[in-house]
């Protein structure tokens, strides 16, 4: 039903409240817009966190979203893997792990976050990127799979650098 709201400002925030009502733990300021959707229970989102149109989040494990964070439209949280089975069926078991995305990262629009990353706190990840391995802290990465492709500043903007 939330996800059917109206693309407004307000219905961006609204949803949020409906969420929450279904055990979803969110911070303060919350904007959720249109098209989402959410399959299980265990997300967790900070404070003042933007997440764009149409995400998809999986949630055979918990998501866990940090404060500052900025998702862009159509991505993925793709929290279970399947085990290779037999011949009469490859898809074996679920194998379900954990997203963490850290305070003031940003994920560009159309990426696919994989089961059991950690993507640090400050880092980009590039819009269409694959992640499938841990995002250090500052970092940027793009690309299928997504790789380092360069070290971010961490002093926030208006701060001087003591030298």
């Amino acid at each position: 039903m939330a996800s059917n709201l109206p693309d407004d400002p307000f219905s961006s925030r609204l949803r949020a409240y409906f969420y929450r009502w279904l055990s979803f733990r969110f911070g303060a300021a919350p904007t959720i817009k249109g098209g989402c959707r959410i399959n299980g229970f265990g997300l967790r989102i900070g404070n003042r966190v933007f997440i764009n149109r149409s995400c998809y989040f999986d949630l055979s494990a918990p998501v866990r979203i940090g404060d500052d964070v900025v998702v862009g439209h159509h991505t993925l949280f793709v929290t279970a893997n399947h085990d290779v089975g037999g011949p009469e069926r490859r898809a074996g078991a679920v194998t379900p792990a954990p997203i963490v995305v850290e305070d003031g990262a940003w994920i560009g629009c159309g990426c696919t976050i994989l089961p059991g990353v950690t993507i640090g706190r400050g880092s980009v990840v590039a819009a269409g990127s694959v992640v499938r391995e841990n995002v250090a802290a500052h970092t940027m990465v793009a690309g299928v799979p997504a790789v380092r492709k360069r070290q971010l500043d961490f002093v926030s903007q208006g701060e001087a650098i003591a030298g």
